[in-house]
C-alpha cells in the first residue's frame, strides 16, 4: 500500500481531489490486487451487510412488526428507527477485538448516526427506499474504514490542523459514496426475492463492485 498511501499523505494534507483519486485506486488495484480482492477483506462487515441486507429483504416482505418480532425485538415497535437499529447492532455485528469486528461495528454507528442526522422517524414508518438508503450508508462507511485501516496500518503523515483531518474525512466519504451510491442501488432491485444463501452472494457482489467503481472514479479524478 505504499503508493496509495503517499497519495493519501498528499490529499490529507492539500485536499486534493486528484491525490485522493490516485490513493484509492492504487489501493484496489495495486494494493490490494484488484476489486475482487478488495471485497474480501471486508471481513465482518461482509457478515454484517449480510445480515443487514436480510432485515431489508424481511422489511419488504413481512413489514416491519413482523420483522422485529422475528429477531425478539417486538417492544421496539414505534420507536425511532435510530433506536431500532442500535438494537439490532447486537444481530448483524457483535462486539468484538479484531480490526475487522471494529471497522463493521464502525461503520454501523455511524450510518446510525447519518439516520438520526437526518431526522429519520420510528422503525415502523421507515419507508423501503429509506431502510435501502442505511444499508447502502453502511457499505460505503464500511469500506471507508477499510481503507483507513489498511492505509493507516504504517501510519499516514496527517496535517495538525484538526479541521483539516476532518475535512479530509469528509471528503473520502464523499469520494466513496458519490462513486457507488447511485450504481449500488440498482443491485437491490428485487430483494424481496432473495433466499439467505443469495443475500450473501449479493453483497459480495456489492463490495466487489463497489470498489471497482471506487477504483474507476479514482483514476478518472487522477
Amino acid at each position: 500500500f505504499g503508493g496509495a498511501r503517499s497519495n493519501f499523505t498528499r490529499f490529507a494534507r492539500a485536499g486534493s481531489r486528484g491525490s485522493l483519486g490516485s490513493a484509492l485506486s492504487d489501493y484496489v488495484r495495486k494494493g490490494t490486487g484488484n476489486a475482487r480482492r478488495a471485497a474480501r477483506r471486508m471481513g465482518a462487515s461482509r457478515t454484517t451487510a449480510g445480515g443487514l441486507l436480510g432485515i431489508v429483504r424481511d422489511f419488504q416482505t413481512v413489514g416491519p412488526t413482523e420483522t422485529l418480532q422475528q429477531l425478539d425485538l417486538a417492544a421496539l415497535a414505534g420507536a425511532p428507527a435510530a433506536d431500532v437499529f442500535v438494537a439490532l447492532m447486537e444481530f448483524v455485528c457483535a462486539p468484538g477485538g479484531a480490526v475487522d469486528e471494529a471497522i463493521a461495528r464502525q461503520a454501523m454507528l455511524e450510518s446510525i448516526g447519518d439516520m438520526a442526522e437526518a431526522g429519520v422517524g420510528s422503525f415502523d414508518t421507515l419507508t423501503p427506499q429509506q431502510i435501502q438508503d442505511f444499508f447502502l450508508d453502511f457499505i460505503a462507511r464500511s469500506i471507508e474504514g477499510r481503507v483507513m485501516a489498511d492505509l493507516g496500518s504504517r501510519g499516514i503523515t496527517l496535517p495538525d490542523d484538526v479541521a483539516a483531518v476532518e475535512n479530509a474525512q469528509i471528503q473520502l466519504h464523499d469520494f466513496v459514496t458519490g462513486a457507488t451510491r447511485g450504481e449500488l442501488a440498482g443491485k437491490l432491485d428485487n430483494v424481496e426475492r432473495l433466499s439467505d444463501r443469495d443475500v450473501q452472494v449479493v453483497v459480495d457482489q456489492i463490495y466487489e463492485t463497489g470498489f471497482e467503481l471506487i477504483a474507476a472514479a479514482g483514476e478518472a479524478a487522477a
